[in-house]
């Protein structure tokens, strides 16, 4: 069984976070991404309805926010003033919703104890993109658990690719972090997070090595709500099968 879900990322026309939940949950139930990649998404109230429809799904993530504004681009820092106080929302929200994990991008972090501490087993890191000073290595990933050994990997394929678009580095990856593998971030690449059914970028999904785990569609999949959330979603399964 191929485990696909998505996140509930903005989409466009923007849907409200009460009719995304019902997007993904009428197309597939299994899992979830909860993403709140800029802190002010913080601001989407769950209410009683939408606890009770994420708890249908079987794996539920939450993306902790990289951004604490989106215009002006403001990064957070953990730990700070404002990155302390996110981590107890998010700690929060995970006992509500019965999360699974809390994923945080490592290039964010200026102190891995201190969170492997605060978050305890429910702590992941992403392998972060070409773009990024760190977090898009093995050596780096390497430092990251050695001071967080709680914490799990997520394996993003489309930050693998814009290092290495052969595809071999996953290879790489799993063979030091497969122990930890949580789940999966898949995107095409295109306009940097696409659909992959728009960008058909099919050799990002060689980076998938184990089906037995999660995979999370980020890309833009809600673009138009359900109808092109479901050509994702045959796109996908028809090629990973």
């Amino acid at each position: 069984m191929i485990k696909l879900g998505y996140s509930l990322g903005e989409s466009k026309p923007k849907l409200s976070l009460k009719e995304r939940i019902g997007v993904l949950l009428s197309v597939e139930k299994y899992a979830v991404e909860v993403s709140y990649i800029v802190a002010n998404r913080l601001n989407e109230q769950l209410d009683s309805d939408d606890v009770s429809k994420l708890r249908q799904f079987e794996f539920i993530s939450i993306h902790a926010p990289a951004r604490l504004t989106e215009t002006p681009k403001t990064w957070l820092r953990y730990p700070s003033e404002e990155g302390n106080a996110i981590v107890d929302e998010l700690l929060a929200i995970a006992s509500k919703i019965h999360a699974n994990v809390i994923l945080f991008h490592p290039d964010l972090v200026d102190d891995f104890n201190w969170l492997n501490e605060k978050v305890g087993d429910m702590l992941a890191f992403e392998n972060m993109d070409a773009q990024k000073m760190f977090g898009n290595t093995i050596s780096d990933l390497q430092t990251v658990f050695a001071k967080a050994p709680n914490a799990k990997w997520v394996c993003d394929v489309n930050h693998i690719y814009t290092i290495d678009q052969s595809m071999n580095l996953s290879d790489e990856f799993h063979r030091h972090f497969q122990d930890r593998l949580a789940y999966y971030h898949l995107s095409g690449y295109g306009g940097r997070h696409d659909a992959l059914h728009i960008s058909q970028e099919d050799i990002i999904l060689q980076g998938i090595k184990d089906i037995s785990v999660p995979i999370i569609n980020e890309g833009q999949a809600l673009r138009d709500g359900k109808i092109s959330l479901l050509k994702e979603n045959d796109y996908i399964l028809d090629r990973l099968r």
